[in-house]
């Protein structure tokens, strides 16, 4: 292999790079190097040469290692991707459910008017008429029966719908934990 030099500048001193990078690279990384010097240099005007060189350096292997540790965070995020996928459908499907079950209990409170206006338009026939008195009671007690039924499905439901929506929190909540371990 054929090793290239190179001639860089960094903070006024020249060097001679060795090796089989590309001239425009090597010239680029040290021509950072040069202005990473500079800054600190201006930043830090009691430095001498060698502190400033060795606080720049100190700060680019503080960038490589918070740069690992986003490498790692990373491939920690695409390892669980599939887990989160599977909340994520989980959350989905727990939705779905919790619009079947607020679409049943909107159609049972709307039963349960429909059943409490027929109760009170039974009521206002029973005080006209004497003469049907028992047979609306009877169609009274018999809606009232009903009501109640539905009175235990929509409590019923709703006691579903919120054990639904507590499912979506706490599986909202693992997720969050889940982006903020990563």
């Amino acid at each position: 292999m054929d090793h290239k030099r190179i001639e860089v500048n960094i903070d006024g001193m020249k060097f001679f790079v060795t090796g089989n990078d590309d001239e425009n690279y090597i010239k680029k990384i040290a021509g950072d190097l040069d202005s990473k010097i500079n800054e600190t240099s201006k930043n830090n005007f009691r430095l001498n040469q060698v502190q400033t060189i060795t606080l720049v350096a100190l700060n680019i292997l503080d960038e490589l290692e918070k740069t690992k540790a986003d490498k790692i965070d990373i491939e920690n995020l695409q390892s669980n991707e599939k887990e989160t996928l599977e909340k994520i459908e989980e959350i989905k499907d727990l939705k779905k459910q919790l619009q079947i079950f607020e679409n049943e209990n909107n159609n049972l409170i709307k039963k349960y008017k429909d059943l409490e206006t027929k109760s009170s338009e039974t009521d206002d026939k029973l005080r006209k008429s004497n003469k049907e008195i028992l047979e609306k009671n009877k169609e009274v007690d018999s809606l009232k029966d009903e009501l109640a039924t539905i009175k235990k499905d929509v409590e019923t439901l709703e006691e579903k719908n919120n054990n639904a929506q507590r499912r979506i929190i706490d599986l909202s909540r693992e997720l969050e934990n889940l982006y903020d371990e990563k």
